[in-house]
C-alpha cells in the first residue's frame, strides 16, 4: 500500500461505512456508530455506546470507543479506553487510534511544561492520572508511533481480534476476584498452609530474595514459630498463619511452576491469590488485634509486597501504600522515639526498620504510577536502621548501638544503603512528578552528583571465605541497589533530555539517561545470570528502561534527527547493540507476561516501538520490521489465548516458553558483530565507566539466558 493510500484509508471514511436510516423508518436517536462497530456489537454480545468520530476520523478498524469504560485523555489528544486497574490502555493501540490529522486539530489537554508527560484516563467525574515517570506515557514521545501502529493493524487485522478477546485480561478484574474481607478464621488459614517441603524452600526463597530488601522480620524469632508450628500446628497463633501465608505468596513468583502438595491445589503460582486473599481478609476483619501493632504493620508490608509481586491491584498500590504511611505515623513510627519512651532498643530498632519498608514500599509505587510520594524527608526523624545482624538483635543493650562497618554484609546492608540515598531519591520523584514549572539544571547536576556518590559508595562486599550462598545473596544485594539508583539517575535527567530544543544541557542529559538505561538493563541480565533470579521476577526500572533507549536511537534517527547532536555520531550502528538489549529486555516482559497476564500493554507497545526504530535505522528492511513487530504481538496472544482456554476450563497446564521465538543472537560473534570496528572505544570515551560490560566479552553471555 502507498503512503498516499495509506493516509488517505486513515483520514477519509469510505462512503459505505455510513449507516442509512430508510425514510419510512420510525423516526428514532439518529444512529450514529459506523457499520464495524455494529456489526462489532452483534457479533461480540455487549454493549457498545454510538460513535460519530470513526466516521470523522476514517478509522480503518472501528470506533475509538471499544466500551463503556471511561475514555482517556492525554496531552497530545490521544483518546483511550483503558479497563479499570489496566496499565494506561494498551497503551494508546490496542484500539486504533485517532488519526494524526484529527490529534492536529483538537484542543490539547495542558501539561503544565513543555516536554512533560502526564496521562489523565477517564472523564468527567470520573478520572485516574498518571504522571511523568509513568514508562508508558513515553508513547507520547514518538511522533509517528500512532501512525505506525495503524499501519501494522492495517496490514494485520488479526490484532483487533485479538485485542477485543484477550482485553479483559489485562484487566485486574479479571486476573482477581474482589477482595471479600469476609472474617476468616485461623482454622480457614491454618488449612492453607502449604506442606512443609514445599514450605521449607519458600521461607528460604523469601530469606534471601524478599526480607534482605525488605525488613519486616526478625528471623530468629520468626524461625523459632516456623519450626514450632511443624511440631505443634495448632498451637500457632492466627498473625503468625497470615504471615506465613504471605511470605510463601511473595517467594512463589520465584517458583511459579512448582507443584503445591497439598490436593487439588495445583501449582503455587495458583495458589499465591488464594493465599494473599485469607492473609489480607483475616487482617481486615480480625477484632483480636491491634490495629497500630509491630505484628499488624509488618503484616500490612507483606501484604504489599506479596500483592506487587504478583502485580494485584496495581493500579490501587499507590493508594495502598500512602495508607499504610499514615498508618505507621499515627502510631508514631516517623519519630524517633524520646530516651524516656518506653519503648525497648529491640522495638527502636524494629520500628526504624519498618519505616524504612514502608517509606521504600511507597517511594517505588510513586515511581511506578508518575506520582509524588506520600511524605517528604522533612516530615521525619527516624534514625537509619542499624546494620546489624539479626542475631544479634536480642541482645541489645545501652551499651551495644553501634552497628557494623557499612563494609561489613549484613540482613540489613540493603536498607541501610538506601537510607543513605533516601533524601536524594525523595527529592528527584518529587521534582520528576512534581507541578514545577522551573528546569533547575543546576539542581539535576547536584541530585546527579548524590546520586553518584551512593553507587560509589556501594562495597564489593568481596570475602573469600564467603559460602556460594552468601556469596550469591551479596551479589544480588550489589545489583539490586544497583539497579534501583540508576533508575533515579535515568528519571532524573529525563526532563531535560527530551527537550525540543537541543542544547548542551540536553546532550548531557541525553548521554547520561543511556547510561543509567544501559546499566539497569545490563544488573537485570546479571540478576538472572549470576543470582538465579527467574526472568518474571525482574521488574524494577525494565520497562523505562527499554523506551528510553528505543527514544534516544528514535532522536537520533527519526523525524527530527537534523535537529538533535546525536549521540552516536561515529558509529550508528552501535543502535544495532542497544535493540538487542532493548528485545532481551521485551523477552523478559514476555515471561512475566505469559505467566501473570499482566503487561499487555506494555509488550504491546514496546513491541511496536522496537519496530519503528529498527525501520528506522534500516528503511530497506522496513516490511519484515514491521511483520516482525506484528507477529511478536499476535505470538503472544496465542498463547495468552491458549492459557485463558486452560483457566475457563479448570484445567492446568504449562505453557511452554519454546512456543513464543524471539529474535535474539545465536552467539557471542553475532553481538559482537553489532557494535563496529572501533564502536566500542568511542562509547567507552563517551562514557567511561558506564559501558565497562561491553568491553569485557564475557558479559555478553547474558544474551543468551
Amino acid at each position: 500500500m502507498s503512503e498516499s493510500t495509506s493516509e488517505e484509508t486513515i483520514n477519509r471514511a469510505p462512503i459505505s461505512s455510513r449507516r442509512v436510516v430508510k425514510p419510512s423508518a420510525k423516526k428514532r436517536r439518529p444512529a450514529l456508530a459506523c457499520v464495524q462497530c455494529y456489526q462489532r456489537k452483534l457479533k461480540c454480545g455487549r454493549e457498545l455506546p454510538s460513535c460519530s468520530r470513526c466516521s470523522k476520523a476514517g478509522n480503518a478498524d472501528g470506533c475509538t470507543y471499544r466500551s463503556k469504560k471511561a475514555t482517556s485523555l492525554s496531552p497530545n489528544g490521544l483518546s483511550t479506553d483503558e479497563p479499570s486497574g489496566s496499565a494506561t490502555v494498551m497503551a494508546a493501540s490496542l484500539h486504533t487510534p485517532i488519526s494524526l490529522a484529527e490529534s492536529r486539530g483538537r484542543p490539547e489537554t495542558s501539561s503544565g511544561r513543555s516536554g512533560e508527560m502526564i496521562h489523565l484516563k477517564g472523564q468527567e467525574a470520573i478520572t485516574k492520572f498518571y504522571g511523568c515517570s509513568y514508562p508508558l506515557n513515553f508513547y507520547q514521545q514518538f511522533t509517528e508511533l500512532r501512525s505506525y501502529i495503524v499501519q501494522i493493524k492495517i496490514k494485520n487485522p488479526a490484532i483487533n481480534r485479538f485485542r477485543d478477546e484477550l482485553y479483559p485480561l489485562a484487566n485486574d478484574d479479571y486476573r482477581l476476584r474482589l477482595m471479600t474481607h469476609d472474617t476468616v478464621s485461623i482454622e480457614t488459614l491454618r488449612q492453607l498452609i502449604p506442606t512443609k517441603s514445599v514450605a521449607d524452600a519458600l521461607f528460604q526463597t523469601y530469606i534471601d530474595r524478599f526480607e534482605v530488601m525488605h525488613r519486616v522480620l526478625d528471623i530468629p524469632t520468626f524461625i523459632i514459630d516456623y519450626n514450632q508450628h511443624w511440631i505443634t500446628p495448632l498451637s500457632s497463633s492466627a498473625p503468625f498463619l497470615a504471615q506465613f501465608l504471605l511470605v510463601a505468596a511473595a517467594a512463589a513468583s520465584f517458583h511459579p511452576n512448582m507443584c503445591n502438595e497439598v490436593v487439588n491445589q495445583g501449582t503455587l503460582y495458583n495458589c499465591a491469590t488464594d493465599w494473599i486473599e485469607a492473609a489480607e481478609s483475616w487482617l481486615n476483619s480480625s477484632t483480636n488485634q491491634f490495629s497500630q501493632s509491630v505484628d499488624t504493620l509488618a503484616t500490612h508490608c507483606l501484604v504489599l509486597i506479596a500483592k506487587r509481586t504478583h502485580y494485584i491491584q496495581e493500579g490501587s498500590f499507590w493508594t495502598y501504600t500512602g495508607t499504610l504511611v499514615r498508618r505507621a505515623m499515627a502510631a508514631g513510627y516517623h519519630r524517633e522515639a524520646s530516651p524516656t519512651a518506653k519503648i525497648s532498643l529491640y522495638y527502636r530498632e524494629m520500628r526504624r526498620r519498618l519505616w524504612m519498608t514502608i517509606i521504600e514500599l511507597d517511594i517505588q509505587a510513586s515511581v511506578d504510577r508518575g506520582m509524588t510520594p506520600n511524605i517528604r524527608m522533612e516530615d521525619f526523624n527516624i534514625k537509619s536502621p542499624l546494620n546489624i545482624e539479626d542475631n544479634k538483635l536480642q541482645s541489645l543493650s545501652q551499651e551495644t548501638l553501634e552497628g557494623m562497618p557499612l563494609a561489613t554484609f549484613t540482613e540489613t546492608s540493603f536498607q541501610v544503603h538506601m537510607y543513605r540515598s533516601l533524601s536524594v531519591r525523595l527529592e528527584i520523584c518529587a521534582l520528576v512528578n512534581g507541578c514545577c514549572d522551573q528546569d533547575d539544571f543546576e539542581r539535576v547536576l547536584r541530585l546527579e552528583e548524590e546520586l553518584g556518590e551512593a553507587l560509589r559508595d556501594i562495597p564489593e562486599w568481596d570475602n573469600p571465605r564467603c559460602n556460594p550462598r552468601q556469596k550469591q545473596l551479596t551479589m544480588y544485594v550489589k545489583r539490586s541497589l544497583s539497579i534501583y539508583l540508576h533508575q533515579y539517575k535515568l528519571l532524573l535527567h529525563i526532563r531535560f533530555a527530551i527537550q525540543g530544543s537541543p542544547s548542551s544541557k540536553s546532550t548531557i542529559c541525553r548521554r547520561a539517561r543511556l547510561e543509567a538505561a544501559l546499566m539497569v538493563l545490563d544488573n537485570h541480565q546479571k540478576l538472572i545470570s549470576e543470582t538465579n533470579v527467574p526472568e518474571q521476577a525482574c521488574r524494577t526500572g525494565l520497562l523505562l528502561a527499554a523506551v528510553n533507549i528505543c527514544h534516544e536511537i528514535y532522536m537520533n534517527f527519526g523525524p527530527h534527527a537534523l535537529n538533535h547532536s546525536p549521540t552516536m555520531p561515529m558509529f550508528p550502528e552501535v543502535s544495532a547493540f542497544l535493540v538487542a538489549n532493548v528485545e532481551q529486555a521485551l523477552r523478559i516482559m514476555g515471561e512475566k507476561l505469559t505467566l501473570t497476564f499482566h503487561g499487555l500493554s506494555e509488550y504491546y507497545i514496546l513491541s511496536m516501538m522496537i519496530g519503528l526504530v529498527k525501520s528506522k535505522l534500516s528503511p530497506a528492511s522496513c516490511a519484515s520490521y514491521d511483520q516482525e513487530a506484528a507477529e511478536r504481538v499476535t505470538r503472544i496472544c496465542t498463547m495468552l489465548q491458549s492459557r485463558r482456554a486452560v483457566i475457563e476450563s479448570d484445567q492446568s497446564v504449562t505453557i511452554s516458553e519454546d512456543n513464543v521465538v524471539y529474535p535474539r543472537p545465536d552467539s557471542q560473534a553475532d553481538i559482537i558483530s553489532m557494535a563496529p570496528e572501533g564502536a566500542t572505544e568511542m562509547l567507552d570515551s563517551m562514557f567511561p565507566d558506564a559501558f565497562e560490560f561491553i568491553n569485557d566479552i564475557s558479559d555478553y553471555g547474558f544474551f543468551h539466558v
